[in-house]
């Protein structure tokens, strides 16, 4: 026989008088509602907000309240001097009053205090130039403390400046929540911590213009993949995914089910690589270049076309001459143009979807550069550099619809 706990009172009341927000389209829970009741504890976490200073430079609360109990019966107790280093290299001192409770005999003093936020040696304003340095593009440590001590003359560790620009990152870092548009691209970028090789998977507004969501992963494969852009498209609109020819995510844009965007600049890219490596690899002559060139110059127009009627008549009319096409574009035609043609003019049908990747191409080259990315030492150290180009990038480029 199983056991069921039972609310006493529950069983013993007559009546009980029901708030507004206890109505809901759900039956009434009367024995959840009793007990959430008699059951609640005073929320004193955070009560003391306003701050006082007066003539005497004396921090004090406005009305303090016990930390402890939430007992108003505060009396003073004594003040507390502190000397901190400021902006401008030299030290200011304050006082900051303390209290103790008269019905717990709790003691306390200010906890959140602006002036010097949570270091013990200097004031709020010299932590806050530290995001301003890092937006600008990446520093060392090192060189961060240098700059205050050049410009500011405030010798500062730099193991105190990674304790100040340091968030707690564990693989991800999520952008401001807009109302994103649903069309999104999607890129990969290669880095290295500590000399290991990982990725960087970004998703991108394009609509918008900012980056949606962040992560750093060790392995290059469709799980993680799938799995950052579901947990970065969570409760937004997804209409439309834009990727590179990367063979793995047209699988993984199946398996989500969106519509899927080629890019057609990588495709132009693919066609000239392939191109290049043909021609290094065969004996061509000038004459034979020319006519592969052209060639492969009247395939890139197809896909230059404003309509999608107008791509598919340009296509046919580009494969009724097949004997003509070069060796090199034929076998790329057949394998990849012709079975993956209609990821190559979903652009043409919503004018809302990018058609290349090129604004995420863009975003990488501007906050992880080609020349930085192997100084990275800890995925956390890497995300909060990141965290900051993404926020420089959404003040300087977001889009507002």
């Amino acid at each position: 026989m199983t056991k069921q706990n039972k609310f006493v009172l529950n069983s013993n009341l007559n009546f009980i008088q029901l708030k507004l927000f206890d109505f809901s389209e759900e039956k009434i829970d009367y024995e959840k509602i009793i007990s959430e009741r008699l059951n609640k504890s005073p929320n004193i976490e955070n009560i003391n907000q306003k701050l006082f200073l007066d003539e005497n430079n004396i921090f004090s609360y406005v009305n303090p309240i016990c930390q402890v109990c939430g007992a108003h019966k505060i009396i003073k107790k004594g003040t507390i001097t502190k000397n901190k280093q400021n902006i401008n290299g030299k030290t200011t001192e304050f006082k900051e009053q303390q209290y103790q409770c008269k019905k717990c005999g709790k003691k306390f003093g200010i906890c959140n205090n602006p002036l010097i936020g949570k270091n013990k040696q200097f004031l709020q304003e010299i932590m806050d130039k530290i995001p301003g340095i890092m937006k600008i593009g990446y520093q060392s440590l090192r060189k961060i403390s240098k700059y205050f001590e050049i410009f500011l003359k405030i010798r500062i560790s730099h193991q105190t400046i990674k304790n100040w620009s340091n968030k707690n990152h564990k693989e991800t870092i999520n952008n401001e929540e807009f109302e994103y548009s649903g069309y999104y691209l999607y890129d990969e970028q290669f880095l290295r911590l500590n000399g290991v090789r990982h990725y960087r998977l970004t998703l991108f507004d394009a609509i918008l213009n900012v980056p949606v969501s962040e992560r750093i992963v060790r392995r290059r494969i469709p799980k993680n993949t799938k799995k950052f852009i579901l947990d970065s498209t969570k409760n937004k609109p997804f209409i439309c995914l834009t990727t590179d020819l990367f063979p793995m995510y047209r699988n993984v844009a199946d398996e989500i089910g969106v519509n899927h965007q080629l890019c057609i600049f990588h495709l132009f890219q693919t066609i000239n690589h392939k191109l290049k490596v043909y021609y290094r690899r065969n004996k061509i002559n000038k004459k034979q270049r020319e006519d592969i060139y052209e060639n492969a110059q009247e395939l890139k127009n197809c896909f230059r076309q404003n309509s999608t009627k107008e791509v598919i008549g340009q296509f046919k009319q580009y494969l009724q001459n097949y004997m003509a096409i070069p060796v090199v574009l034929k076998d790329f035609i057949r394998k990849h143009i012709i079975n993956h043609f209609h990821r190559y003019i979903q652009h043409l049908d919503d004018e809302n979807i990018e058609k290349t990747s090129n604004k995420v191409e863009n975003y990488y080259r501007q906050t992880n550069p080609e020349k930085i990315k192997k100084l990275y030492k800890t995925k956390n150290g890497i995300l909060t550099f990141l965290n900051y180009q993404m926020e420089n990038w959404t003040e300087k480029h977001i889009k507002i619809k």
